[in-house]
């Protein structure tokens, strides 16, 4: 078992680890998310949010004091993820979301920091930084979810979210959240609530800001390997 799980670790700790979440965030996000809406995928759709939240995981480096609290922290969010499943309930819906929240904006500071470190770039660093941008949309889309939950009026919907359930909200506010990460915005969905203004502002600026800053990060290490070759 501990030979298992090394090689697991070598793996998932590698650039490799950056093309799989890459992978998996584009199947989640593009294909399972939107039929999660439909009751016979919504298993479907919150295994593979798991295998999302425990690949991050592997990811991570560090001392075994800090990968302790990391999987601890994600076997937390899972417990609370199944049980939000099995018994509906947005308290239970509140803390599986805040949880998960919380890791992936670690996760994706982490690997921004595995895509840039010192080295020469490649293929895999980039698909690194687009797997962290996509990040950034599902971590304001759980931001915008909690607000939903806490504040029921804080979002204008094209269709009243009463008519639906948690998933199919959340459907939309993954939409939401990533028309306004790429400035898009249709304007079909509204934030009237001033905390989900806020939000809607700070990932509008997120969204400009981190293409350029990625672009001219890359053409830096592209430059500082150059000359030290």
């Amino acid at each position: 078992m501990n030979l298992i799980l090394s090689r697991l670790e070598r793996m998932w700790t590698t650039d490799f680890a950056l093309t799989s979440l890459l992978v998996f965030l584009l199947i989640y996000i593009f294909v399972l998310y939107p039929l999660g809406q439909f009751g016979s995928f919504r298993p479907v759709t919150t295994f593979f949010f798991s295998l999302i939240l425990v690949s991050g995981a592997m990811t991570v480096s560090g001392n075994r004091v800090f990968r302790t609290l990391v999987f601890s922290w994600v076997i937390l969010t899972l417990a609370f993820l199944w049980v939000r499943y099995l018994y509906p309930h947005w308290t239970f819906a509140l803390a599986a979301n805040g949880l998960a929240l919380l890791f992936l904006a670690l996760l994706t500071s982490l690997i921004l920091i595995q895509s840039f470190r010192e080295g020469p770039t490649t293929s895999r660093r980039i698909t690194g930084a687009v797997a962290a941008y996509l990040l950034l949309g599902m971590v304001w889309s759980l931001a915008y979810y909690m607000t939903l939950l806490l504040a029921p009026e804080a979002f204008i919907f094209p269709k009243s979210p009463a008519s639906g359930d948690g998933e199919s909200v959340q459907s939309q506010l993954l939409y939401f959240s990533f028309i306004t990460l790429t400035t898009i915005g249709y304007g079909d969905i509204m934030p009237v609530h001033p905390v989900a203004r806020m939000l809607g502002i700070l990932e509008g600026v997120a969204g400009q800001l981190f293409p350029a800053v990625l672009i001219a990060r890359l053409v830096a290490l592209h430059v500082y390997t150059g000359q030290k070759q």
